[in-house]
């Protein structure tokens, strides 16, 4: 038999980030966490029957079993075994059926227009119409492998490079969806092409920060000057360039220093700086201390 409150006129209710941590009995510091959820859960069975804005945030469920009938800004769908249902901030939604055998993997993220991750629904205007998305194997593999990360990534909620790793999160999480949503043509093109060039400048500074830190550089690969560069990343991810380099500078000079066996110059001499003092120089610029301070304030913890 499906799951179903008697009350068909329950009120509507608002759920923020905060509000779904605290019921789930979750660590607030993290801005993502990873959950399941099944029948009879507390979270379902207040729910059915009863129209949910998020207030902030989004969620991402990814059904793993069984179905659940879902009205989404009052249009119904059926989500399905390895089917992905994304319900945005300000989106109301009412579950008013649930299989016996309802089981569901799910990411809540902390996240707002500051974020950037408004521009995803600007970006991807029929998700509003279009919520529920068939995942191919391959699609699936990547998502459930984040959610791994997320869970693991948020038991360790005192890390110290957590405001790095929530970003990183945000912009990988960002990129697969627009690989997603590309494939069943529910992009804005001129704006997917901003999106694609993003992903790419990320990814090529997972090892170009080593030996480029000029957007000059970056911009010449694109075919484009440093202004239009810089506008159409920023456009996308909220940063500059310069930012994004920044940041990854410093998250592999960080890397670095966790190996203890690596002195400051070695290290400097790994990150292509030009002397041992400018490093020191540039990442005290960015993190507030200088490379010895923040290796020892991560031994202390």
């Amino acid at each position: 038999m499906p799951t179903r409150q008697n009350n068909a006129q329950l009120p509507s209710r608002v759920l923020d980030f905060d509000f779904i941590v605290k019921t789930l009995q979750l660590h607030p510091e993290p801005a993502f966490h990873y959950f399941e959820i099944a029948s009879g859960d507390q979270m379902i069975t207040s729910t059915i029957d009863r129209s949910i804005m998020l207030r902030d945030g989004v969620l991402i469920w990814i059904c793993r079993a069984g179905s659940v009938l879902v009205s989404v800004d009052g249009t119904s769908h059926t989500m399905r075994a390895g089917q992905m249902l994304i319900v945005f901030a300000g989106t109301y939604c009412r579950f008013t059926t649930v299989s016996p055998d309802f089981l569901a993997s799910t990411i809540v993220g902390r996240i707002n227009e500051e974020a950037s991750v408004g521009s995803i629904v600007n970006t991807f205007p029929r998700l509003r119409q279009t919520p529920v998305i068939s995942l191919l194997k391959q699609e699936n593999h990547v998502l459930s492998s984040l959610m791994e990360y997320i869970a693991a990534s948020s038991a360790n909620h005192h890390n110290y490079n957590r405001a790095d790793i929530d970003r990183n999160i945000l912009a990988i999480m960002r990129s697969e969806l627009v690989d997603i949503f590309l494939r069943r043509n529910l992009a804005v093109k001129e704006i997917s092409a901003n999106e694609q060039l993003a992903k790419r400048f990320n990814m090529m500074l997972t090892t170009g920060s080593f030996e480029h830190r000029d957007v000059d550089y970056y911009a010449e690969i694109f075919g484009l000057t440093p202004k239009q560069f810089s506008a159409k990343i920023k456009r996308v991810t909220g940063m500059t360039p310069s930012d994004m380099i920044a940041e990854a500078v410093i998250k592999n000079a960080k890397r670095l220093l966790l190996n203890a066996s690596l002195s400051t110059t070695i290290v400097s001499d790994r990150m292509n700086f030009a002397t041992p003092s400018f490093f020191c120089r540039y990442f005290k610029r960015y993190t507030g201390l200088t490379p010895q301070q923040w290796r020892q304030s991560v031994s202390e913890q």
